[in-house]
């Protein structure tokens, strides 16, 4: 009850937010899940990706920059592999204009869809929260 007193202010935070959260029905959008992390004083990234793989710069990522970052991965895998935009968005198993918006870093992402992203480019979640696709 707390963390939801903390949101007092914010009109986008519910409390069936947060209740679906807890009882992980929620499909989190970033935006969500950065207003989780202030609420609690740490970071995004602390919220998103395991202890044992969080790099001190990490802390410092906002929403914008996790979607740039992955925005660039993306891309820079399609570019490496060859591809056009659709077979990426195909492979990942999104429309061809959400994956536009997320190449352009546009896009409210979803834990879903970043999960989504990680598992078709077989790459941690970690390396598209960087901008790192190897």
């Amino acid at each position: 009850m707390a963390l939801i007193k903390s949101f007092a202010s914010e009109k986008e935070f519910s409390y069936r937010t947060y209740y679906l959260t807890m009882r992980q029905e929620q499909n989190l959008t970033l935006a969500t899940v950065a207003l989780f992390a202030r609420a609690l004083e740490i970071s995004v990234a602390e919220l998103l990706v395991p202890p044992a793989v969080l790099e001190p710069s990490m802390k410092r990522l906002d929403v914008q920059q996790i979607k740039d970052n992955i925005a660039r991965a993306i891309s820079g895998f399609r570019s490496r592999k060859d591809m056009m935009k659709k077979d990426v968005a195909d492979l990942i198993g999104i429309s061809t204009v959400t994956y536009y918006k997320i190449e352009q870093g546009q896009q409210n992402l979803t834990l879903a869809i970043i999960g989504m992203i990680a598992k078709g480019l077989g790459v941690p979640t970690a390396a598209l929260l960087l901008g790192r696709v190897p």
